[in-house]
């Protein structure tokens, strides 16, 4: 996997500089493109929701306490940071993508959250995501086999 490097990590100043270049600002919020964890966390914060709250993946039925008017928003910017990934991926990837690795992580992190708020749309579409996490991860530490359709598969 070509590497989506995360602004904490150790880098030349070189890289540092060219980094910080790219980064935005959209809607008073500070963006690295390629900061997938940021994607999530602000995705989150215009539904309303909070990482972490155990909100997420508890019950499929449950919209929780969505801001209506933010779920839009917050699907555009999960989406975007999918498409960061996605092109952070090559082409056609059918490989796994292992949490234990931690620079894995944050990938899994975007997926479900966009996965996650997905399914308070548009559950039938949400459920192709939250069976694919389990492909990309066969142990699924992220909990996505208890919201995929065929429910808790067992653990390779």
């Amino acid at each position: 996997m070509k590497r989506v490097w995360t602004p904490d990590e150790e880098s030349s100043e070189a890289y540092e500089a060219a980094y910080e270049k790219v980064s935005v600002t959209i809607s008073d919020r500070q963006l690295r493109p390629r900061d997938l964890v940021a994607y999530a966390t602000i995705a989150y914060e215009l539904a309303g929701l909070r990482e972490g709250d155990g909100d997420f993946g508890d019950n499929e039925d449950d919209q929780g306490d969505v801001d209506p008017e933010g779920l839009d928003a917050a699907l555009e910017w999960a989406r975007a940071g999918v498409c960061v990934l996605q092109q952070s991926l090559p082409f056609p990837f059918t490989d796994v993508l292992l949490y234990s690795e931690l620079d894995n992580r944050p990938a899994h992190r975007l997926l479900f959250a966009y996965a996650d708020l997905l399914r308070r749309r548009d559950p039938k579409a949400a459920a192709l995501w939250f069976t694919a996490l389990v492909y990309l991860n066969p142990n699924d530490n992220m909990g996505a086999r208890f919201i995929a359709p065929d429910g808790p598969a067992p653990i390779f």
